[in-house]
């Protein structure tokens, strides 16, 4: 990448969050904050293949 560009993410919480049945359905207002605090190093760090910083939206439900 070249210039000012910024590498945008959009994350769709409810298919990350639903991949991995560990009980989020449970507490899912836990399970998208878990999932949002997750994500923080990678707006700073990249992710594979594109170094940071990145933006990031997280998309939920609700």
């Amino acid at each position: 990448m070249s210039g000012d560009a910024v590498v945008l993410v959009i994350v769709d919480g409810a298919n990350v969050v639903g991949s991995v049945p560990d009980g989020w359905w449970r507490d899912r207002r836990g399970a998208a904050e878990r999932l949002r605090d997750s994500l923080v190093p990678y707006a700073a760090d990249g992710v594979p293949g594109v170094p940071g910083p990145v933006a990031i939206v997280l998309v939920v439900e609700g």
